[in-house]
């Protein structure tokens, strides 16, 4: 399964929920890592990280649909997290 208008609002809120009293900031947020995993992220990372967030499958599950190790998947989901951060990151510090 990949990123699609249907499931984006849900991953990039699981991704980034601060709060309440913030909802301008976390809707910008929201949009700024919807967009990313729809275009930074490789569609390996994406599958793995909507199928593992989203999906709420095993990292075994996974390696075992995509024919992949488990190993394999993990580094997808921590590469595209870490990416994901990072945007995320620079977003936080460009606008403080």
């Amino acid at each position: 399964m990949f990123m699609d208008d249907k499931n984006e609002p849900l991953i990039s809120y699981y991704l980034y929920n601060r709060g309440a009293d913030n909802r301008p900031d976390r809707a910008r947020m929201k949009r700024i890592l919807a967009r990313a995993i729809r275009h930074e992220l490789t569609d390996r990372q994406r599958d793995c990280l909507t199928r593992y967030y989203l999906e709420g499958m095993q990292m075994t599950e996974i390696a075992r649909s995509l024919d992949l190790s488990k190993s394999t998947v993990s580094r997808h989901i921590a590469a595209a997290t870490r990416k994901l951060r990072r945007i995320a990151s620079y977003y936080e510090r460009t606008t403080e």
